[in-house]
């Protein structure tokens, strides 16, 4: 199961993050429902999300 930060500017950043890798992933594909083009997405997602926690774990502060 994902765990999501409760920051909405932090699961703002989390859906931009996965929609750029989910774009890279796709491209050149046709975009139509289908398994692959779900998987990709949730694949992204978790992408995202493990990148944010691997941050989160080293203290990780972004500049203001």
């Amino acid at each position: 199961m994902l765990r999501m930060p409760e920051d909405e500017k932090q699961r703002g950043a989390l859906l931009i993050a996965a929609c750029l890798i989910a774009a890279i992933r796709l491209r050149g594909e046709p975009i139509q429902p289908s398994p692959k083009l779900k998987a990709t997405i949730y694949d992204s997602v978790q992408l995202a999300v493990m990148v944010w926690r691997e941050l989160q774990s080293r203290k990780f502060s972004p500049m203001n």
